[in-house]
């Protein structure tokens, strides 16, 4: 009867609602909109239409807007942004946010982040959605060379979010006679970050929010990378693990831990009780006295005092971020997940990404342009934790981009509901680090406050946006009954949408701190699961 009501719940929720429709030929009148700078929260120079057309495809009839918001530098990037505005508008709005790096305008007439497969996208059932670049052009998401422009990094860290939103309700308003009555945003990773400064920044211009797991901590993340490469590339690289070792720890503590929640599935489900035998089964593969290099077949000291530690554990500073943290939680790279060590043992003067450990190449886009205004950097003479100018700035930077504020009254005030999702084989943004921010919000805010507008899930086998369960959700349908009916997600399923045999499976989205239990039963279904705390 539970799932009866919130089925009803959400057909409801979406059912088609009487709204200002637009006039014949409206689209291509807006073709010669011009927005002024008056009518966009942040500084510009405004905001003008660069195309608009008609179009007719499997989403149904809409009207494509492609338009430019324009800088106060004039050496800055515009915005890009695009806006589809439906013939059968049901008066919401739907911002899609971007990745990495950004520098692109993301898919705006697909399916939410992790949406189910088979059904309507937003735009079919009638969400105007929109999205834009971040506020600067590139043709790769790892590129962050933008951020030598102030004007472009304010936009990035977080100005493009409301300067987008500002402009499409100018359209929206010229094209249906009315500004969208409800707007939610929907993103992932740097969109997932992008989608929680919604809610603090402007939470009276948000009404809901699905963020899968943002990048809450930035600047956390970012001097985790440049930890990790001191503890990596130190002393000719005695902390790098090749990548055969790498393969095992992942393997052999999937096989120590899957059990753990009563079915072997090929998912760590309870990586807390994983936990409590990482340290013994590390010391199991200690090599013996004297041996050094990189071995194959077990592990040294400094690959395990310095890679493993940093990686797991995550780090200390002497100094605190904007939200008066002053560490950034490590990952479950003992505990299922395969670590992004790079394929290669020396450092690139440049790192890249794939032949050097992942979090390490990020971290020198990241202090290279947003710290040293382009100037090439040597991440295996930083310190992060020295006092002086490149303190100051990390501090600037955190205030700019982290979203870890734990008040959200007054989005709660106004019956914002958050949506948070993240998954437990993240090996790009810690789980542990989302964890704590979400307690911390629970722990200024109290339990039922906290309830009354914020779910947090945790997945077993989520990676970042894949893994061995890669989850489908109709997320936004569960967001809008919440926010319209006051009907919570808390008995909803997730479909695995990996390409591989267990495709098609099922579990409970389980809220945190409870993790889903075997009972009885197919262990492909969710029904055979319950959601337990210990």
């Amino acid at each position: 009867m539970r799932r009866t009501l919130m089925g009803l719940a959400l057909c409801a929720a979406l059912a088609p609602q009487a709204q200002a429709q637009p006039a014949p030929d409206t689209c291509g009148r807006l073709a010669t909109l011009r927005i002024d700078p008056a009518a966009i929260t942040l500084p510009t120079t405004g905001a003008q239409v660069l195309s608009a057309a008609p179009v007719t495809d499997a989403n149904g009839t809409y009207c494509r807007v492609m338009g430019a918001i324009l800088p106060v530098d004039p050496a800055a990037p515009r915005i890009l942004f695009q806006a589809n505005l439906p013939a059968q508008w049901n008066g919401r709005a739907l911002q899609f946010g971007g990745g990495g790096y950004n520098g692109r305008i993301p898919n705006t007439t697909g399916l939410e982040t992790h949406g189910l497969e088979g059904t309507p996208t937003p735009l079919a059932r009638g969400f105007l959605t929109f999205g834009g670049d971040s506020g600067h052009q590139a043709a790769r998401n790892d590129d962050a060379s933008f951020a030598v422009n102030e004007e472009a990094l304010h936009n990035f860290g977080y100005q493009h979010i409301r300067k987008t939103l500002d402009a499409v309700r100018q359209v929206a308003t010229a094209h249906y006679g009315q500004a969208p009555r409800r707007v939610y945003f929907n993103g992932g990773s740097t969109g997932g970050r992008e989608g929680m400064t919604a809610a603090i920044r402007w939470p009276d211009a948000y009404d809901g929010i699905i963020t899968w797991y943002p990048v809450t901590s930035y600047t956390g993340l970012r001097l985790w990378g440049a930890t990790l490469a001191r503890a990596v590339y130190d002393d000719n690289s005695a902390g790098w693990i090749p990548p055969a070792m790498v393969t095992r720890l992942a393997r052999d503590s999937i096989a120590r831990c899957d059990a753990l929640d009563g079915v072997a599935d090929g998912l760590v489900s309870h990586p807390d009780g994983c936990r409590l035998g990482a340290a013994a089964y590390v010391e199991s593969l200690r090599c013996p006295a004297g041996q050094t290099g990189n071995p194959d077949n077990c592990l040294t000291a400094p690959q395990i005092d310095r890679a493993l530690r940093v990686y797991h554990e995550g780090y200390t500073l002497p100094y605190a971020f904007a939200n008066g943290s002053r560490d950034y939680r490590g990952y479950n790279s003992l505990e299922g997940i395969t670590m992004q060590l790079g394929t290669e043992r020396d450092l690139q003067d440049t790192p890249d990404v794939d032949r050097n450990a992942r979090h390490a190449a990020l971290a020198y886009q990241f202090f290279r342009y947003f710290v040293f205004g382009g100037n090439h950097v040597d991440m295996r003479q930083l310190d992060v934790t020295a006092p002086g100018p490149v303190r100051d700035r990390i501090l600037e930077i955190s205030g700019l981009f982290d979203a870890s504020a734990t008040d959200l009254s007054r989005f709660a005030a106004r019956g914002g509901k958050i949506i948070w999702l993240h998954g437990h084989d993240d090996a790009s943004v810690s789980p542990l680090e989302n964890r704590r921010n979400f307690e911390a919000i629970v722990a200024r805010m109290g339990s039922a406050a906290t309830d009354g507008f914020l779910r947090y899930f945790a997945i077993p086998g989520l990676a970042h946006g894949g893994g061995r369960f890669a989850p489908q959700w109709e997320s936004l349908a569960a967001l809008d009954a919440w926010r319209e009916n006051g009907t919570p997600p808390d008995a909803a399923i997730i479909t695995d949408g990996t390409s591989s045999t267990t495709r098609g499976r099922t579990r409970p989205l389980c809220r945190l701190p409870t993790w889903p239990q075997y009972r009885s039963g197919d262990p492909n279904q969710a029904a055979s699961f319950a959601c337990v705390a210990e």
